[in-house]
Formats: structure tokens, sequence, C-alpha cells
């Protein structure tokens, strides 16, 4: 587990820069779903996902801009965040959504969602992680801030989903959707892990 990693301070201020990432990415992806979904208006999905998306952008706006703060509290500047380039599986995590929802059909990103807010860290994983890290507790206030407000939004992403009046051709594209970025999300981990390798003893 990467919370027993020797070098944990290190990683947990690169996952709160992939968080911030990720946040970054949100509103855009779902401004762009309610774009693509407003062109096919005979499609009875468009109409509640344009209404759930409307909504959830008012909930996610500037949680980008928290992570910047909480790690500018880590001592990381706004230049060194910006200026540190995604990595290819961030990229293609976001870029495939992107392309999903502008190219096949914007209810893809309804499995990213789910992926992504329907198991969020708990707060006891979360203070687990600052008191294992040693690092400041307000560094990790927007991931302890989602550990309590993404047990709403978990409800909330299956209840839309029950609601949905899905064909089997949706289904398909939010699995995948689901399933893809599960293994984008392991690969980032995995990045992480590689920027503070083990130390091993001699």
């Amino acid at each position: 587990m990467f919370r027993e990693h020797p070098q944990l301070s290190n990683i947990c201020i690169d996952y709160i820069k992939q968080a911030h990432r990720i946040a970054e990415a949100t509103v855009p992806l779902m401004q762009e779903v309610i774009e693509c979904a407003k062109r096919l208006p005979d499609d009875p999905v468009s109409k509640p996902l344009i209404q759930y998306m409307k909504k959830h952008i008012a909930e996610e706006m500037n949680h980008d801009e928290w992570y910047v703060n909480d790690l500018d509290k880590l001592n990381i500047s706004r230049e060194d965040i910006f200026s540190q380039m995604p990595s290819p599986n961030m990229a293609a995590l976001i870029g495939s959504q992107s392309y999903w929802i502008k190219h096949h059909h914007p209810v893809a990103f309804m499995g990213y969602m789910t992926a992504l807010e329907t198991n969020p860290p708990t707060e006891d994983y979360v203070n687990n992680l600052i008191n294992a890290s040693g690092l400041p507790k307000a560094g990790f206030d927007t991931l302890m801030m989602h550990a309590k407000i993404d047990i709403s939004h978990k409800k909330d992403i299956i209840d839309v989903l029950n609601s949905l009046p899905l064909t089997e051709q949706h289904f398909e594209i939010i699995e995948i959707s689901a399933f893809q970025t599960f293994r984008y999300i392991a690969l980032i981990m995995e990045d992480i892990c590689k920027v503070a390798p083990f130390k091993v003893s001699a």
C-alpha cells in the first residue's frame, strides 16, 4: 500500500496535484456534455442529462482552486503546479472522455463520474494520510471535503442513472467509460509512486 511508502509525504503532495488536474478538467467536461446533449434533442436521455450536469457544475465549481490553495499550505507554489506537464495517463483519462462526449454520446461521462464519485476516499482514509505523512492537516482540506460531500454525490449519480431511459448502447458506453476511468486512475497512482521509489536498505 502506498500509505506505507517511506516517501509518503512526497506521494501525498503529488496525489493532491493529480486531484487538482482532475478537478480542473471536470467542469469543462460537464460543459461539453451539455453542449453535445443539446445537439441530440430527440434522445430522451439528453434533457435529464443536461439538468443533472447544470446542477453538478454548480457543486463542482472552483474545486480546482481549492486544491491550489491546499497545495500552497504545503509550500507548493502555483507556478510549480501549472508548470508541471500533465502525465500521458492523465491526458488519456481526460482526453478519452472528451472524445466519447463529442464523438459518440455525452452520456459516456456518467461512467467517468460513477468511477470517481461513487467510491470516494473516506474521512478515516484521509486522516490516516495526514497522520502517516506528517504534512499539515490544512493541505488536505479539499480531499476531506470530498470525503464528506461525495457521499451525497454518490446517491445523486445512482438516482440519475436509475432514472435515465438508457438503451443498451447507452449502458455500453457508460460501462466502458467507467472501466477506462478505473484503469487510468490506477496508472496515475502507479506514476505517482514511481516518482518516489522505495529505498532498499543494503
